[in-house]
C-alpha cells in the first residue's frame, strides 16, 4: 500500500513540475511576443539623431505595398553606421512594410555581384537600392551628407551634416506618388530662372520631394497649363501686364495654387492689386528695428521672425524663429472684407519682438529712423496665406484656391536659406498641392563634442579607474571571504 502511494506521489510530482514548467515555457513565450510586437523606443541621442520625423512617418503609415532597401555599403563609409541605424528606424516604424537587406561588397563577393548586375551599379558604389512593386530608385552615399572641404589635400573632408532621412523619404515619395507634381515658375519680369544658381539648393529639395519645376512665360500661353499643381512667382524686377493678371485671374478662380514672393526693393502694383483684391495689402514699407553701436544707432534690415499656430503649415513651427535675409515689406491683413466672398485669411509669420514696418526707412537729410506709434506697425505680419472656397471645418476637404504670400524673396537663396526656412517654404509648397501630411525634413547638423580635461582632472580619472574601482572590488570580495570564514 505504501509503494503505491509513493507511486502516485511520484507521479503527482512529474505531472505538477511538468505543469509547472510548460507554464513558465508559456508565460516566457508570451513575454517575448508582447515585446517583439508591443514596444517603445526612445532615442537619447543629443540631436535626436535617429528620430523620424512626423512626414516620414505619415509616409511610411500610407504604404500599401512592400518596399525592399537594400544598404549597399562598404563598412570602410563614414556613414554606413548612420545608414544602417535610419533604415531600421524605417522598417520598425512602417510596421513591416519595409524590409532590408545589408550587402557588403567586399565581404559578400556573390551577393554583391548579384545586386550590381540586377541594379547596374557601378564597382565601390555606396548606395541604397529601394525596390517596390518592380520599380527601383537607386540613392548614392554622396546625396546623404554635406561635407567640408579640408584644408590641405592629407585631410579628409569633414561630414557636417546628414541628409540621409530627407533623401530616403523622398525617393519613397517618387515610387509611391502616381506621377509628378509639376509647379511652373513665372518668368518673364525679372525673376531668376528655374536653372539659377542661386536658387539651385532649393531646387534640390523641391525635386526630392517629387515636385518638377517648370518655367513659364505668361505672354506665351493664353492659359496657364492644365497640369499646373502650382505657379512659383519669387520676386519679380517688373509689374504684371494687364493681360498677365487677367490669366492669373482665371486660373486663381479655378482652384488655382499660387506661391508669391515679392522683391520690396521692385515695387509692382499691378500684382500687389490682385493679392489686395483677396484682402492681402502688399505695403510700400521696410520691416527694420534700431541697434546702438557704441556712439551711433544703425538700422538692422534682416530681420526674425516667429512662426504662428493655427495653420498646418506652420503649427509644427510655432516654437522656432524664421530669419529673412535681404530687406522685408509687410502684408496687412483684412479678414473682414473679403469673408463674404468664402476667403479665409492666415497669418503665418510675424516679425520677432523690436522689429517694426515703416514707409520711412530712408536716411536721408540728417533724418534718423525712429519708430512712429501713429504711422508705423509693430511686430508686422510678413508671411501669410490665403484659401478660397474652403469649408470652416478643416475636417471636411473641399477642392479651393490657394495662395501663400511673403514678403520676402532673398531668404529661398543658397547663402541665406536656414534649416527652418527650408521647412517653412517645404510646408507651404505641400500645403499648396494639398499634401499637408508631409512637411520638409531639413538636414541633422553634425555636431562636435570634445570633452576638455585638464592634467589634474585627467590624473583623478586615471586614479579611479585603476585604483579606486577594482580597489572596492577587492575590499568587497575580502568582506564576502571573511563573513564565509566566521
Amino acid at each position: 500500500m505504501a509503494k503505491k502511494n509513493s507511486s502516485i506521489d511520484r507521479a503527482r510530482i512529474v505531472a505538477n513540475v511538468a505543469i509547472q514548467t510548460a507554464t513558465v515555457f508559456f508565460i516566457v513565450l508570451m513575454v517575448n511576443y508582447l515585446a517583439f510586437n508591443h514596444f517603445k523606443r526612445w532615442d537619447f541621442s543629443r540631436n535626436k539623431k535617429y528620430t523620424l520625423t512626423r512626414q516620414t512617418k505619415n509616409v511610411l503609415g500610407g504604404l500599401v505595398k512592400p518596399v525592399k532597401f537594400i544598404v549597399f555599403f562598404s563598412s570602410g563609409s563614414d556613414i554606413a553606421r548612420d545608414v544602417s541605424s535610419l533604415v531600421r528606424e524605417y522598417a520598425w516604424a512602417s510596421k513591416k512594410m519595409i524590409s532590408v537587406e545589408t550587402v557588403d561588397p567586399y565581404l559578400n563577393l556573390t551577393r554583391g555581384r548579384e545586386v550590381s548586375a540586377k541594379y547596374k551599379l557601378g564597382t565601390g558604389e555606396n548606395v541604397i537600392v529601394i525596390d517596390c512593386d518592380g520599380r527601383s530608385k537607386t540613392v548614392n552615399a554622396s546625396e546623404m551628407a554635406d561635407y567640408e572641404p579640408a584644408l590641405n589635400p592629407v585631410e579628409k573632408p569633414r561630414l557636417t551634416a546628414f541628409k540621409g532621412e530627407q533623401t530616403l523619404t523622398s525617393a519613397l515619395i517618387e515610387l509611391t506618388e502616381p506621377g509628378s507634381n509639376k509647379i511652373y515658375v513665372i518668368s518673364g519680369h525679372g525673376e531668376p530662372g528655374v536653372k539659377s544658381d542661386m536658387h539651385s539648393g532649393l531646387k534640390t529639395y523641391i525635386e526630392r520631394q517629387n515636385i518638377s519645376l517648370e518655367a513659364l512665360t505668361l505672354a506665351d500661353v493664353e492659359t496657364i497649363p492644365a497640369d499646373a499643381k502650382a505657379l512659383f512667382i519669387a520676386g519679380p524686377k517688373y509689374d504684371f501686364s494687364d493681360r498677365d493678371l487677367r490669366i492669373l485671374r482665371s486660373y486663381w478662380n479655378n482652384r488655382g495654387r499660387l506661391l508669391v514672393l515679392f522683391d520690396p526693393v521692385s515695387p509692382v502694383p499691378n500684382l500687389a492689386t490682385f493679392l489686395d483684391d483677396v484682402g492681402v495689402a502688399v505695403n510700400n514699407d521696410r520691416v527694420l528695428k534700431t541697434m546702438p553701436y557704441g556712439p551711433v544707432t544703425g538700422v538692422l534690415k534682416e530681420i526674425t521672425g516667429d512662426f504662428l499656430e493655427g495653420s498646418r503649415i506652420t503649427n509644427r513651427l510655432s516654437n522656432v524663429t524664421a530669419i529673412f535675409l535681404g530687406v522685408t515689406q509687410s502684408l496687412r491683413l483684412d479678414p473682414g472684407r473679403v469673408k463674404p466672398l468664402n476667403i479665409r485669411l492666415q497669418p503665418l509669420i510675424k516679425a520677432s519682438k523690436g522689429f517694426w514696418a515703416t514707409a520711412n526707412y530712408e536716411l536721408t537729410g540728417g533724418r534718423g529712423v525712429f519708430f512712429n506709434p501713429k504711422l508705423d506697425t509693430p511686430t508686422p505680419v510678413v508671411a501669410a496665406s490665403v484659401e478660397k472656397g474652403a469649408l470652416s471645418d478643416d475636417r471636411m476637404r473641399v477642392d479651393s484656391s490657394r495662395m501663400v504670400a511673403i514678403g520676402n524673396c532673398a531668404f529661398i537663396r543658397n547663402d541665406a536659406m536656414t534649416e527652418a526656412d527650408l521647412d517653412f517654404f517645404l510646408s507651404a509648397v505641400n500645403w499648396l498641392l494639398d499634401r499637408e501630411h508631409l512637411i520638409g525634413i531639413a538636414p541633422k547638423t553634425v555636431r562636435s563634442f570634445a570633452l576638455s580635461l585638464s592634467e589634474a582632472q585627467i590624473g583623478n580619472l586615471a586614479l579611479l579607474t585603476l585604483c579606486a574601482i577594482p580597489g572596492a572590488a577587492a575590499v568587497f570580495g575580502i568582506m564576502v571571504w571573511l563573513k564565509r570564514r566566521r
